[in-house]
């Protein structure tokens, strides 16, 4: 406690795009606030200066409908009475990649430098939890403050000021708004109700805080500026104690009052490390990691995509093809746009209107649709770069391309067109080297394909259509394997290599058997452990919201594992097994607070598991028909581990969470995972790798099952206080058909010493291919980029600066201790450098015969800039 307090008003508003209302109906409300805003600013220069929430996107949509207020409102930002930045918007942290943080804070950054002001805080004032990155990625952008209001309690003797320390001891000063960002909100006009009013913020906040200087939130969710502020504070400066101040401030003030008062009185504030995810209250809302799951697959499958699959190809292609192609850096920011405004936590976490929720999926298909032609165009460049001229005749060339900078083997669907009528009736696929592969027909079809000109109107072809399932082996690293699908004369099918019996399938790693309920029985050929019981569905009741699981008070499980399925081998070819897994389980249709209903319905389930030759995975795809309303459905994989952790992938981290303490509420139980969630014991373990499920649980149970939950189905935004406005929502019910991704990989030893890892990005990432036609080029056959080394590191990003001036690549390290990488690239290189996350140089780095080497250290991110060119 101070002798002296200073009071910081803080006006703002905080701007929830979609919520209760619809986008076009808030962005409304916002033109009326930017209008009145800009009107009072002008009006009043004793009314200091407007925090607009910390986000820039609010521009771009209040600037589409008053484009004539562009000139006020770049002259009130440039002159500090509109503060603005440094985020693009404000995303939910633990549903969102890391990536897809820092591209968000590029683009703010953007738009903020054309604005010619950016706010260097980490502001971060509802976001549901904070990822223990923060402190890292914020320095990375030049950023070292941070204020924040929820996913911390002021317990034992902690204050709101404190050291938040990332993993890799990147510190943040940081604020916790205790008492939300609206405890000074509208004051009162009578000087009388105003004096009490602040006196009470100033006394609760004063007990709570290390320094004298107090941060008060004069504003709240969608609330204008108080235009009567300046003449009130005016008149509280004459009626407070000497001791005390009032000052119509900001937050950058703010924090720099805070560093001096800490430097001059020696205060040693207390210290956080990693994630602030706590919540002794429920305050967290971590029911949200499972609410409407298909906007989290969509997520997941648009940042896949982006970050893994575009940029790279891109990337490869501006490299392979220069001069030919041009890396599209204006479509890349547009999908990435749309992509980021379904980030906000209203948005990604799905606890909005319906009618939210459904504009967000067409934002998810601009993104994807962008992102998957951008993709093909720069497949087509390398394809076309690509020297194919050796195919045998009549064939048809395969390009596979790996988007991972690391060689990899993998299955693939190969689809090939032989245009009628002199298309081959049976094929063969060869390597380059003319040897065979083998592959198995998924199906062969007499279709069209339809050719598209710029001269001419596009035209449709019949053709003959192979499609074939093969392991595409040792695909170099960010680079091309080419294959060639020749005609092939008749011959009795070899027999299955995988396939023990209809219920058994194993290959070099792995013998998986389907017992009669369903389950499997997975031998791990490397340990020498067999798993029990994977795959079981698990079935409860919910009679939460949106925001927070709840289980009735009187709950029952259902499980599939007293069904009987039917088991059918789908696919028996010597490169991959396909066995479908079919059933009904009845569960009750519907819950309330006290229990279950008594009447049940039938869902139908059908799961379909994929081993392939020479891959240490089970790679699986499960389909729920949903008929039953509020409850939950997960899968689960007993471990039989001795262990009270699971490490998940987050964000350029892999954490280490332990079992929250048992007052937690029962939703945090399950914890956030981006790609992948494992449980060992140091001699092996089980990985579980999702496509775009991003909750967790391990039980508490003898046998440490693994939880993946695949959806929960609830009724109502809100049956409490949080929202502001209650309303029924039918379609978080997920009644109707879902289908659901995601892997087993055992492994041995340490998860981060293991395959582990890079299977689960193998799994999520898959190769890509393209037909192509018999010509001379410019790279041969295995031709490759860059590589990434050592295994260990965990790659995040190949793409090009802003600009294009810098090839990029961004990786992590996950292990506590330092680790030496090498990336050896292809191409020349005129000058390397480490870089910041603006992607500018920071150190520079030797280059030796194509090779760079770096040092990262513990739980270091690593930003890596190539120059090209001799």
């Amino acid at each position: 406690m101070s002798d002296r307090r200073v009071m910081h008003v803080i006006s703002h508003t905080h701007w929830d795009r979609e919520w209760y209302f619809t986008l076009q109906d808030f962005r409304t409300r916002l033109v009326d606030l930017i209008d009145a805003l800009l009107d009072l600013l002008d009006r009043d220069p004793g009314f200091r200066t407007f925090h607009l929430d910390g986000q820039t996107v609010v521009l771009e949509d209040y600037l589409e409908v008053r484009p004539e207020r562009e000139a006020d409102l770049r002259r009130l930002i440039k002159d500090g009475r509109i503060l603005i930045g440094p985020w693009y918007l404000l995303n939910d942290e633990f549903l969102t990649s890391g990536e897809a943080t820092v591209r968000n804070l590029q683009i703010g950054r953007q738009i903020c430098e054309d604005y010619g002001s950016n706010m260097r805080i980490g502001y971060l004032p509802d976001q549901f939890g904070n990822i223990g990155q923060m402190p890292q990625i914020l320095a990375g952008f030049g950023i070292d403050t941070a204020v924040f209001g929820r996913g911390w309690q002021l317990v034992d003797d902690r204050k709101c000021e404190f050291l938040w320390r990332a993993p890799d001891g990147s510190e943040a000063l940081t604020s916790f708004m205790v008492h939300w960002y609206n405890n000074l909100q509208r004051i009162p006009e009578d000087p009388d109700e105003g004096l009490a009013f602040v006196e009470r913020a100033r006394d609760a906040l004063d007990a709570v805080t290390h320094t004298g200087q107090l941060l008060m939130m004069n504003g709240v969710d969608h609330l204008f500026a108080q235009e009567n502020l300046a003449p009130i504070l005016e008149s509280l400066r004459g009626r407070l104690p000497e001791t005390d101040e009032i000052r119509h401030s900001t937050l950058p003030d703010y924090f720099e009052a805070v560093r001096a008062e800490v430097a001059e009185r020696g205060i040693e504030l207390g210290v956080h490390d990693g994630e602030l995810r706590e919540d002794r209250h429920g305050q967290i809302l971590a029911g949200t990691l499972s609410t409407r799951m298909y906007l989290k697959q969509a997520n997941d499958a648009c940042q896949r995509l982006l970050e893994r699959v575009t940029e790279p190809l891109a990337t490869m292609a501006s490299v392979a093809a220069s001069g030919a192609y041009a890396y599209p850096e204006s479509f890349l920011l547009i999908a990435w746009k749309h992509l980021l405004q379904n980030h906000p936590h209203d948005s990604i976490c799905g606890c909005s209107i319906d009618h939210v929720h459904v504009d967000m999926k067409q934002r998810f298909r601009d993104a994807e649709q962008i992102g998957r032609l951008q993709s093909e165009r720069a497949l087509t460049a390398l394809a076309q770069r690509l020297d194919t001229s050796a195919a045998p005749e009549g064939a048809a060339t395969v390009v596979v391309a790996n988007p991972l900078p690391w060689e990899r083997t993998d299955p693939v669907t190969v689809v090939v067109d032989f245009p009628m009528p002199d298309a081959p009736h049976a094929v063969k696929v060869l390597d380059a080297a003319g040897e065979e592969v083998p592959a198995g027909v998924v199906e062969v079809k007499a279709t069209a394909r339809r050719i598209w000109s710029p001269i001419a109107l596009p035209k449709s072809e019949p053709v003959r259509r192979f499609v074939l399932s093969l392991v595409a082996e040792a695909v170099p690293a960010t680079g091309l394997k080419t294959l060639h699908v020749a005609p092939a004369g008749w011959q009795a099918p070899e027999p299955p290599e995988l396939l023990i019996d209809p219920r058994t399938v194993e290959n070099e790693y792995l013998r998986v058997t389907v017992e009669p309920n369903g389950s499997l029985t997975l031998l791990d050929k490397v340990t020498g452990y067999t798993y029990r019981d994977l795959l079981t569905i698990e079935e409860s009741g919910d009679v939460g919201d949106e925001y927070r699981y709840l289980a009735p008070v009187a709950d029952r499980t259902y499980t599939t594992h007293g069904c009987s399925p039917s088991i059918t081998v789908l696919e028996s070819g010597p490169a991959r097994v396909r066995i479908e897994i079919r059933g009904v389980f009845e569960v009750p249709e519907a819950s309330t607070s006290t229990g279950r209903a008594t009447d049940l319905v039938g869902c139908g389930f059908r799961t379909v598991l994929s081993v392939s030759r020479g891959v240490p995975r089970v790679d699986v795809e499960t389909t729920i028909t949903n008929a039953a309303k509020d409850h939950r459905v997960r899968v689960a994989f007993p471990t039989d581990l001795e262990t009270d952790v699971a490490q998940a992938e987050g964000q350029y981290d892999v954490v280490t969470r332990s079992r929250p303490p048992a007052e937690w509420p029962h939703a945090t139980q399950c914890q956030p995972q981006q790609g992948f969630v494992a449980a060992g014991d140091g001699h092996r373990g089980l990985c579980i790798v999702n496509q775009g499920m991003p909750e967790y649980e391990l039980g508490n149970d003898a046998r440490r099952t693994l939880y993946l939950t695949l959806f929960r189905a609830v009724g109502a935004l809100s049956r409490g206080g949080e929202a502001a406005v209650v309303d029924l929502t039918p379609g978080a019910q997920m009644l109707g058909e879902y289908t659901f991704g995601y892997s087993i990989v055992p492994f041995a030893g340490d998860l981060l010493t293991s395959y582990a890892p890079r299977q689960a990005h193998q799994a999520r990432v898959p190769l890509e291919t393209i037909q192509t036609d018999s010509h001379e080029g410019d790279i041969e056959d295995g031709w490759s980029l860059l590589s990434l080394a050592p295994e260990c590191l965990i790659h995040t990003a190949t793409k090009r600066s802003p600009g294009g001036e810098h090839l990029v690549v961004r990786c992590f390290n996950p292990r506590e201790t330092a680790v030496d990488g090498e990336l050896r690239i292809s191409a020349s290189i005129r000058a390397a450098w480490t870089g910041d996350l603006m992607e500018k140089p920071v150190e520079e780095l030797g280059v030796e015969e194509g090779v760079v080497r770096f040092t990262a250290g513990p739980k270091r991110i690593v930003t890596l800039l190539l120059a090209l060119g001799e």
